[in-house]
C-alpha cells in the first residue's frame, strides 16, 4: 500500500472520528496532521484553528499552527505566533524541542531558500526595515526568529558579531537538524575552536553530518555518542560509517569494541575493528576477550588470523 493510499485511509478515519466526537480538539488537529503531510496546508490550517476553538490551550494544535506558517513561508506570522505562545509552549521542554526540529528543518528546503530574496526586508539589516531583526532586537528569546534569521546569515555566509552571537544561540538548541549544527560548529570554529572540544553541543549530534566523514570531528562526535551510552545512536553512527567506507581512528575503534563487549552487542562490525586493531598491534586483555567471544559466537572463523597473532602474546583462549 503505497503513502498517498495511507494518507487517503487516515484522513477518512479522522472524519469518521470527528463526526462522533465533535467536540474533542484532537479529531481536528489529527486530520489536520494527515492534510499537512498531503500537502493540503489551507485545510490543514482550518482544522487547526477549530481544534483551538473548542480548546484554546491545545498544544498539539498550536504546534500544528507553527508549523503551518513556517511551511507555507509565513515567518513573520511564525515568529509572533510562537512569541504570543511562548509561556504555553515553554511549559515542556519536549514542545520546544519540535518547534527547533521543525524550524530548522527549512534549512534543507529549497523553498526557504528560494524565498529568501522575495521576503529580503523579514531579514534584512536595517533598523527601519527587517521585521525579524527589528523582533530581534526587542528579544533574543524567540527561537523561532533566532532559527530563521541565523539560517538567513548562514546563506549570506556572514560573520560578524551580531551573527556569531545568533550562531552561538541556536547551536545549542536542543532538535535542530544536524546539518544546520554542524554548518554553525563550522563557522563558530574558525573565530573560536575550542566549540570543537565542547561534548555538551556534540552530544545534541543525533548522527554524523554528511560532512563531518572526513573531518577531525568525526572521532569526538563519535566518542562523545559512546560516553553518552545511547545504544541507538551509536550503533546508527558505526553503521553509517561502513556504509559511508569511512574509517574512525584506532583509539574510537577501541572505545566502541569495549562499548559492544559491555552492552552484549555482538555483530560482523565488531569483528572487523576488532581484527584491525590487533592487526595493528593493539593487545590487551578486553580486545582478546572480546575477540574469542566473537569466535565462541560463530562470528568469526577459528582460523582467523588474528588468533595466531593473540597466540604470540600468550592470548589462547578457550
Amino acid at each position: 500500500m503505497d503513502q498517498n493510499t495511507l494518507l487517503d485511509i487516515r484522513i477518512i478515519k479522522f472524519q469518521d472520528y470527528i463526526r462522533r466526537k465533535p467536540n474533542s480538539p484532537f479529531g481536528y488537529y489529527g486530520l489536520g496532521v494527515q492534510y499537512m503531510l498531503s500537502n493540503k496546508h489551507q485545510l490543514a490550517d482550518k482544522m487547526f484553528t477549530q481544534s483551538l476553538k473548542i480548546d484554546p490551550c491545545y498544544m498539539p494544535a498550536k504546534l500544528g499552527k507553527l508549523e503551518y506558517y513556517l511551511t507555507k513561508s509565513k515567518f513573520v506570522n511564525a515568529a509572533r505566533y510562537y512569541q504570543k505562545n511562548k509561556d504555553s509552549f515553554l511549559e515542556k521542554k519536549i514542545y520546544i524541542k519540535r518547534i527547533h526540529n521543525f524550524s530548522s528543518r527549512l534549512y534543507i528546503s529549497r523553498n526557504f531558500f528560494e524565498n529568501l530574496r522575495k521576503f529580503r526586508s523579514l531579514f534584512a539589516f536595517n533598523e527601519k526595515v527587517g521585521i525579524l531583526q527589528k523582533m530581534y532586537n526587542n528579544s533574543t528569546e524567540n527561537t523561532v526568529v533566532n532559527i530563521l534569521l541565523a539560517m538567513s546569515f548562514i546563506k549570506e555566509k556572514r560573520v560578524d558579531d551580531r551573527s556569531l552571537m545568533l550562531y552561538k544561540l541556536c547551536v545549542n538548541m536542543n532538535g535542530i537538524i544536524d546539518k544546520l549544527r554542524w554548518d554553525l560548529v563550522e563557522i563558530i570554529s574558525n573565530k573560536e575552536p575550542l566549540i570543537l572540544h565542547n561534548e555538551k553541543i556534540a552530544g545534541l549530534f543525533q548522527s554524523i553530518p554528511e560532512k563531518v566523514y572526513k573531518k577531525d570531528y568525526l572521532d569526538f562526535l563519535l566518542s562523545t555518542f559512546i560516553s553518552q551510552q545511547n545504544k541507538e545512536k551509536v550503533i546508527n553512527a558505526f553503521s553509517s560509517l561502513q556504509e559511508n567506507h569511512v574509517l574512525p581512528n584506532n583509539t574510537t575503534l577501541w572505545k566502541y569494541i569495549d562499548f559492544c563487549s559491555n552492552n552484549n552487542i555482538w555483530n560482523s562490525t565488531v569483528a572487523l575493528y576488532c581484527q584491525k586493531l590487533i592487526e595493528d598491534g593493539w593487545i590487551n586483555n578486553s580486545l582478546a576477550s572480546s575477540a574469542f567471544t566473537l569466535r565462541n559466537k560463530g562470528i568469526v572463523d577459528k582460523d582467523n588470523k588474528m588468533f595466531k597473532t593473540l597466540a604470540l602474546y600468550g592470548y589462547v583462549g578457550h
